[in-house]
């Protein structure tokens, strides 16, 4: 046996089609309208509805419950569909099922043999029971959810209902749920040898709760609230069995809760069996007993109009474009409410913020009084020009030492700290320390294939510091040399000048040396020639030469040497500025337009198509109901 609470996949509707004339004309005023007309609009309202609902599935599934959209469109796939009512028993399945025997009875008839099968079950079958209208079968049901009951009751196949009776759990501190959940009670079934329990749905159109005794009163305050919406008012209702008696007729008829007296209404039933001239007696303890109310609640809604849909089915499906578009707003209500935790406060932005104008501030000012202090020290007088000769080996040593030791040292430091301040604040989002642990598949493709058994591949400098590592005067110059949380501008600036400026003024410097020497030494050979070719030439006048071209070689080597380095001293300098002023930028930017929640794009998307999938289903029915 299937589970009816959740069918197979939905099978499409076949529409019913009437041919329309098209000579048709207006009726004259004060005539009624055409009833094939009406029949034509409701069948073609019925199909835009059906489909509209239909398309839930697909375009809110996710806020949908599946089960209970359903069990609506097989309510419309019928023009007197069968209403399935649940009676839900707090704590007590016993006395649900007396319930029900109760209520689906006929006093005038002797005890059939299904009311003591459905009293006399055994009490450790704890499967839900499911009645249904027809002749009593002798077959045992081996459902492990449903335990299905045919039984020839009258009641059932006059109002085409089905009693779906189940326990439910609760108490003074978790009452019952509210009516979307009573709605679609739920069964639990083992789906694994250790024991996990699967939820499997069973949606019905109207729930009655049972229970028994005071004990229970606090556990309906749930459905006296949802008594305040019409529909659920309608589709959920409450009933307390209690010993007292004398009720008034009619009382709790518009109440979400009514008191009843069960054992009042089964003497009541078992006196006219007894004798038909107990009616009166029987008359006067049924109605004493509350029944009457509840008996006609539950057939309430259960015929359709002339022209519309059957009212159960109505309700169920306005309860489902409720439950849809609750689910929207609270998932929508949770994604701004996730976007707004993962929002940085304003107050932390402020303090950051200042953190950085004040890094700036100190930053510039160490820039110029450490530089300062640099290139006055006994390091930067160790390669001026007239040293050179016996230093020039040290000109890359002396710069780097300024480099490492007097450019941006303190700054770069308290750019750590700032940075650390920023991804603690939540301004960067989650940390990344690690590499990813799947490489580009592009990369492998040009990584040299290794064979079993082979050397490993040497490390290079690539694989130590990364591979992807831009030029400092390129758009990606600020990009992070590690894979640390911090800024890094500083550390690249500062290798980006150690490898292109310092090579630059060590080949300068060695190249001038040489040119000194050699155009000194060519200027002593032409005045040695000098002297020795022409015997009238004294020695004073063959030095002039010498002298002449000695001078000439070191004032060059002085005037390009003290150029380049005041040019080297202007670039660090300016670089420094820039380096700090990109920096401060970059923090601005990130203290500002940092820290706010991520838009979920596609849930926002995906919100919109519901709601306008759930419109299309309130227009469908309201022209429907019209």
């Amino acid at each position: 046996m299937s589970l009816q609470g959740n069918p197979a996949p939905i099978p499409p509707r076949t529409a019913i089609s009437y041919d329309r004339s098209a000579t048709a004309y207006n009726l004259p005023e004060g005539l009624p309208p055409d009833p094939a007309a009406c029949i034509d609009n409701y069948t073609s309202n019925g199909n835009q509805l059906y489909e509209a609902l239909a398309a839930l599935e697909h375009e809110a599934g996710i806020y949908t419950n599946i089960s209970q959209l359903r069990l609506a469109l097989r309510g419309l796939e019928s023009e007197n569909p069968v209403t399935r009512i649940a009676i839900l028993g707090v704590e007590d399945q016993a006395g649900a099922k007396r319930l029900a025997r109760a209520l689906l009875a006929d006093p005038l008839a002797k005890q059939p043999p299904w009311e003591k099968e459905l009293t006399d079950s055994d009490i450790h079958d704890e499967r839900a029971l499911l009645l249904r209208y027809g002749a009593q079968q002798n077959v045992v049901d081996r459902h492990p959810l449903v335990r299905t009951l045919f039984i020839p009751s009258t009641i059932l196949n006059t109002h085409r209902l089905e009693v779906f009776v189940q326990t439910v759990h609760a108490s003074t501190e978790n009452p019952v749920d509210e009516a979307s959940s009573l709605l679609v009670p739920s069964l639990e079934t083992t789906s694994s040898p250790r024991g996990r329990l699967s939820i499997v749905t069973y949606p019905v159109h109207k729930s009655l709760v049972y229970a028994n005794g005071f004990r229970y009163l606090a556990s309906l305050t749930q459905v006296a609230i949802n008594a305040t919406r019409e529909i659920e008012a309608h589709m959920v209702k409450g009933v307390v069995d209690g010993s007292w008696s004398g009720l008034e007729p009619g009382v709790g008829q518009s109440s979400a809760i009514s008191p009843i007296n069960l054992n009042l209404a089964e003497v009541a039933i078992e006196t006219l069996r007894k004798s038909l001239q107990g009616s009166i007696e029987y008359e006067h303890a049924w109605f004493d007993s509350g029944l009457p109310t509840i008996s006609a609640w539950l057939s309430e809604g259960t015929q359709p109009g002339p022209r519309t849909i059957q009212p159960s089915v109505h309700r169920l499906i306005s309860v489902i474009t409720t439950d849809v578009i609750n689910a929207i707003n609270s998932d929508e209500a949770a994604k701004s409410q996730d976007a707004n935790q993962a929002t940085v406060p304003a107050w932390t932005r402020e303090i950051l913020y200042q953190g950085v104008t004040i890094w700036a501030e100190n930053a510039h000012t160490e820039l110029r009084d450490r530089l300062a202090a640099a290139f006055i020290s006994k390091s930067w007088k160790r390669i001026k020009w007239y040293k050179l000769f016996w230093g020039v080996d040290d000109v890359g040593a002396v710069l780097s030492e300024i480099l490492q030791r007097a450019w941006l040292v303190d700054a770069e430091k308290e750019m750590i700290w700032i940075s650390g301040r920023i991804h603690q604040s939540g301004l960067l989002g989650p940390p990344k320390l690690r590499p990813p642990a799947v490489k580009n598949p592009e990369d492998e493709e040009e990584e040299e294939e290794q064979k079993l058994g082979g050397e490993p591949k040497r490390l290079t400098v690539e694989d130590v510091i990364g591979r992807d590592i831009p030029p400092f005067d390129t758009e990606d110059g600020g990009a992070p040399l590690s894979l640390q949380p911090y800024l890094q501008i500083i550390a690249l600036a500062r290798r980006q000048l150690s490898h292109v400026t310092i090579p630059t003024l060590q080949s300068l410097a060695q190249s001038l040396v040489l040119q000194s020497i050699s155009t000194t030494v060519l200027s002593m050979s032409v005045s040695a020639l000098l002297y020795v070719s022409i015997s009238a030439t004294s020695v004073y006048e063959a030095s002039v030469i010498a002298a002449l071209g000695t001078v000439y070689s070191l004032r060059r080597l002085q005037t390009r040497w003290e150029k380049s380095r005041r040019e080297w001293k202007a670039t660090i300098t300016e670089e420094g500025r820039r380096v700090l002023q990109l920096n401060e930028e970059q923090c601005r930017q990130i203290v500002t337009e940092g820290g706010y929640g991520k838009l979920d794009e596609v849930g926002i998307e995906e919100r919109r198509i519901a709601r306008e999938a759930i419109e299309k289903v309130r227009e469908a029915l309201g022209e429907v109901g019209r």
